[in-house]
């Protein structure tokens, strides 16, 4: 069989990824069997832009849930880490994957905001998948450098971004706006975060980047191009979020237009508008 032919899973396998996100309650989008699209489009985002087949690839996936990501690619051949801060879904993508002879995937838990290369190597593609916007405004900015870090050549992100932005942080001299999000209340105890599966594992706040701001700290982290992704659909996609492929690789040089050599955005910006 190619990396193509479906491989037969359990009824407990096809069970446990139709309740996929059904813990938020009815009012989710895209929960249930609606993910199939969402996973469609991640892994022919990897097919497409990932350097190397399937078979090939070294694959991390950040807050893996119950890893169907991870099952989906480790059933192409890949050599799959999936990670997340909680035990209780990992558990049953760990025993799914054991079930069906899935040997390179292998579940972490581990608080995504303490990976490092160091410990874990460096990554072909990463999936950064309805994570980020569970992240703070002290932790977004460091989390895309050790996410860059991390990264070989292709990252994949698919997020909540706010459409409005009416709050606004700094990191590192630059300005970065958005919108602060509740995701505890301010006494909440350490267990009743973490037993909020869909919620952050311990922050009481989290930050929604706008799409230009989330752009702008991909480039400003070192990934060379960042692209959004329309095709394959995903019906039922909220209006407020995206999927980007962003690619970690050499600043072009241009030898017909050789001023925008060596120049950064906001020195280019001033150019042409002068």
């Amino acid at each position: 069989m190619n990396e193509e032919s479906p491989k037969p899973l359990d009824a407990e396998a096809l069970a446990l990824f139709a309740r996929k996100g059904r813990e938020g309650g009815p009012d989710i989008p895209q929960a249930g069997l609606a993910n199939g699209v969402k996973v469609r489009r991640i892994m022919q985002l990897t097919r497409d832009l990932g350097p190397k087949p399937f078979s090939e690839l070294r694959i991390l996936d950040l807050g893996c849930g119950e890893g169907v990501y991870a099952i989906e690619a480790g059933l192409r051949g890949a050599e799959v880490v999936a990670v997340d801060a909680r035990s209780q879904r990992m558990d049953e993508g760990r025993a799914c994957a054991e079930r069906h002879g899935l040997d390179k995937v292998r579940f972490l838990q581990q608080d995504v905001r303490q990976l490092t290369r160091e410990r874990l190597g460096r990554f072909d593609v990463v999936y950064f998948l309805g994570l980020l916007y569970h992240l703070d405004e002290t932790e977004l900015l460091p989390a895309l450098e050790n996410v860059h870090d991390l990264c070989g050549h292709l990252l994949l992100i698919d997020t909540l971004i706010s459409l409005d932005a009416p709050d606004a942080f700094e990191w590192r001299g630059q300005r970065y706006v958005g919108q602060r999000c509740r995701e505890h209340g301010d006494t909440d105890p350490p267990e009743v975060r973490r037993g909020r599966l869909l919620r952050s594992i311990d922050s009481t706040f989290a930050f929604r980047l706008s799409r230009e701001s989330l752009l702008a700290a991909l480039h400003r982290v070192g990934f060379t191009s960042v692209c959004e992704c329309h095709v394959p659909f995903e019906p039922g996609k909220a209006r407020d979020r995206i999927t980007l492929a962003a690619c970690k690789g050499s600043p072009v040089r241009l030898s017909t237009y050789p001023w925008v050599n060596d120049r950064t955005e906001a020195e280019i910006e001033r150019e042409l508008g002068d």
